[in-house]
Order: C-alpha cells, then sequence, then structure tokens
C-alpha cells in the first residue's frame, strides 16, 4: 500500500503490516481498482492473529461472514481499474486516524487495533456499515481494542494509562436507533454514489449527492437534538 506515502510502512507493527498487505491482496482478488475499506477489514481478518484479530473474535465477527455480507453489497458493482489497486480517501483516513490513535494511547509502533479503531472511528465506509450490522458499534469496537492494547508489548511506550478523552469516549451512551439507522443510510447513499462517480454515471451521482446532503443535514439535527436531550 505505497500510495499511502506520509505514513511509513516501517511503522507499522508486523500484524498490521500483514493486515495491509492482505488487504492488498483482497482488493487484487476483488478487482475492483481500489483498496477500500472492506478490503481493510477482510485483511485484520485473514491474517489470524493480532490485537485487531483478537478484539473482532470476541465481538462474534468472522471472515466468512464479513465476506458475505460485503460480496450482498457489492452485487452489481463495477468490476475495473488499474492491475495495482489504489486505497480510496477513506482508507486514507482511516490509516490517519490509527497513527493518531497510536499516539493517543502511547505507542511506538501502529498495531492492528489501531487500524480497527480507524475503520470505526472513521464511521462511513463499508467496514464500519458492516461492523454496525454485526452488533460492533464504535464504542464496543474501542473498547475492546484498547484492553487487548492494555498489556505490555514490545515497541509500545512506557506510559500506558488510557487519556480521560479516551474514556469520556468509550463512555458514551449508544446514539438512539433512530440515528443509527440514518447513519447507515448516509454510508450507503455515499458507498452507491462512489460507485457512480466511478461509472461517469454523472446524473446519478448529482441525484445522490442532493440525497447525501439531505442525510448529513437531518443526521446533524438528529444528533443535537438527542444530545441537548442527554442528562
Amino acid at each position: 500500500m505505497n500510495a499511502i506515502d506520509k505514513y511509513p510502512f516501517e511503522r507499522f507493527s508486523d500484524d498490521a503490516k500483514q493486515a495491509l498487505v492482505a488487504a492488498q491482496k483482497e482488493a487484487e482478488i476483488s478487482h475492483r481498482g481500489y483498496i477500500g475499506t472492506e478490503h481493510i477489514l477482510l485483511g485484520l481478518l485473514r491474517i489470524g492473529s493480532g490485537s485487531a484479530y483478537r478484539a473482532l473474535v470476541k465481538l462474534a465477527i468472522d471472515a466468512e461472514t464479513v465476506r458475505t455480507m460485503i460480496e450482498k453489497a457489492l452485487r452489481g458493482a463495477k468490476r475495473s481499474g488499474p492491475p495495482q489497486p489504489i486505497p480510496t480517501s477513506r482508507v486514507k483516513r482511516v490509516v490517519e486516524i490509527a497513527f493518531e490513535e497510536s499516539r493517543r494511547m502511547g505507542w511506538q509502533t501502529v498495531e492492528s487495533g489501531h487500524i480497527l479503531m480507524g475503520l470505526a472511528i472513521e464511521g462511513e465506509g463499508i467496514a464500519a456499515l458492516v461492523l454496525k450490522d454485526l452488533g460492533a458499534t464504535r464504542g464496543r469496537v474501542i473498547w475492546e481494542v484498547e484492553r487487548e492494547l492494555k498489556t505490555p508489548a514490545t515497541g509500545r511506550a512506557e506510559t500506558q494509562r488510557r487519556p480521560p478523552e479516551a474514556a469520556v469516549r468509550s463512555a458514551e451512551p449508544p446514539e438512539p436507533a433512530h440515528i443509527t439507522a440514518l447513519r447507515e443510510k448516509l454510508a450507503s447513499v455515499r458507498f452507491v454514489m462512489q460507485h457512480a462517480v466511478d461509472a461517469r454515471d454523472t446524473q446519478h451521482a448529482l441525484r445522490l449527492g442532493s440525497e447525501e446532503n439531505r442525510l448529513e443535514r437531518e443526521l446533524a439535527r438528529a444528533r443535537k437534538a438527542w444530545l441537548d436531550s442527554l442528562p
């Protein structure tokens, strides 16, 4: 995944490197022409080890189920592109978040668990949608990964206490069902819109863009009303 030049590959732990390589292979097999968040999630599961894999096992998420859900979501999608898949902007954001979480938690390396946290925190890719559908909300993913990364490991800094902001984020009450439904609908619209753009279906992409803007406003209003109602 050398397209993410901003982030040195040597900063990743061995299991994180293996997961990224596996993600690229998943993308090549799918013939999509890009490396998406769905390929990252499959890569984390495919290696069968590491903090992300252990957290996913505890969340009762397995590769076969994830693959089936992704194939269903991508049914009929365009299969073309360059022989060497290119990471999407969403994947680049996931990697950026992984580095941020690694620094926040005091690690000298970026672990596979940090990448999984990136998928959950980014929250709008196919991987995040699949995780939510399987009951792995952002809060649950963060909680399980932080539990996995609490134990000492090579490459970890000496100070490993969880910062107060992490505890607050993990303790945030779960969002109401109607807000979760809006997030999932928005993620689906964005996903379909990206494929419309890739297929150069301008009219469809414009219609979906209008729907995306409407859903973003609706989600913002719903979330504000919910937060204002909290004690």
